[in-house]
């Protein structure tokens, strides 16, 4: 009786040690993960090399609607549009990115790169009969953009900010 209360303790003891035990990634991005993007470098790396040609791709394919991408934490869009055709993507690269978009314009086509972390952009037009084509890139860490309005000069404007701690506020009457 003793060995078989002594194989028993064995049992529960000893062999949960003994079994194969592989190790488990416990951050939440196997929620996500895909054939395509099967690690977390994987997919930051694919994501945040976006060159001049990649970004263009990106733009093209849109035909009319919202394409947003976010990889990271905390990241935030807030998008009120308004046109006659809309073309928007928005790439979030890192942590606690935002983008506020308010607009009302005949025809909206917008690209937004934010690769870092804390970066803002505010960007209002709220009447306009411009066709406004926008491209804002922020590659770094703590950078805002504000653009309120859309004027002949603005309509077209292509705005890059690299580094740390840049800001950069655009009124257009």
């Amino acid at each position: 009786m003793k060995a078989f209360i002594l194989n028993i303790v064995f049992l529960f003891v000893f062999c949960p040690l003994l079994s194969a035990q592989e190790k488990e990634d416990s951050s939440e991005f196997k929620n996500y993960s895909s054939s395509l993007f099967n690690s977390k470098e994987k997919a930051f790396s694919v994501v945040s090399n976006l060159n001049k040609n990649e970004r263009e791709e990106l733009n093209s394919r849109i035909q009319a609607g919202v394409v947003i991408q976010q990889i990271g934490d905390f990241n935030k869009v807030q998008a009120s549009l308004k046109s006659n055709d809309t073309k928007l993507a928005v790439d979030q690269n890192g942590d606690k990115n935002a983008l506020i978009l308010d607009k009302n314009a005949k025809t909206i086509t917008q690209s937004v790169i934010q690769q870092g972390d804390n970066n803002k952009i505010s960007d209002f037009t709220l009447h306009t009969n411009y066709n406004v084509n926008m491209e804002m890139i922020q590659k770094g860490d703590n950078q805002s953009i504000q653009n309120i309005g859309t004027n002949s000069l603005s309509k077209n404007m292509k705005i890059t900010q690299t580094g740390n701690g840049a800001s950069i506020i655009l009124i257009n009457k």
